[in-house]
């Protein structure tokens, strides 16, 4: 499944996925471990931003930038099958916090689980709602439309 050179133009179109769910985020999101909530102010191409605010005393609140790249190729190992564990979001992060900011950007997406213990994510497409056959009333044929009435000739005045 891995390696497939055809498909990156289908990645690409994904990560659009990716980028437009997480622009459209209308609350403030948790991370999945740590303390505090963040928000999406921006995604685009070249990175994400968010503000995150701490709820510990010592920590400021503030923007926060994840180089879209980084987010891409995290999201292309799920999206081949692998398992993100700590190790491996550390090593697409670039280091211990961008790995952990990847992770919490991941666990919003649908179809990511986040395994705490030990930490890791997945990802499976979410499963499709299923169509439901709908029985539909058989509906007689309608009536024929009733023919146009008949208009009468006018009588021609006679003179008196």
């Amino acid at each position: 499944m891995a390696g497939r050179g055809g498909d990156t133009d289908a990645d690409g179109a994904r990560f659009a996925d990716v980028l437009r769910h997480l622009r459209g985020l209308a609350s403030s999101c948790e991370p999945p471990i740590g303390v505090g909530s963040f928000d999406v102010l921006y995604a685009s191409d070249a990175e994400i931003v968010v503000w995150y605010a701490p709820l510990r005393e010592h920590q400021q609140p503030g923007e926060v930038t994840i180089p879209a790249g980084r987010l891409a190729a995290a999201w292309r190992a799920l999206l081949y099958g692998e398992t993100l564990d700590e190790a491996a979001l550390e090593a697409h992060g670039g280091g211990p916090a961008l790995g952990r900011w990847l992770l919490a950007l991941l666990a919003q997406l649908p179809g990511v689980r986040v395994c705490p213990e030990p930490l890791a994510l997945d990802w499976s497409p979410p499963a499709a709602v299923p169509l439901v056959p709908v029985a539909v009333p058989a509906v007689a044929a309608p009536a024929p439309a009733p023919p146009p009435p008949r208009r009468r000739r006018a009588r021609a005045a006679r003179p008196r």
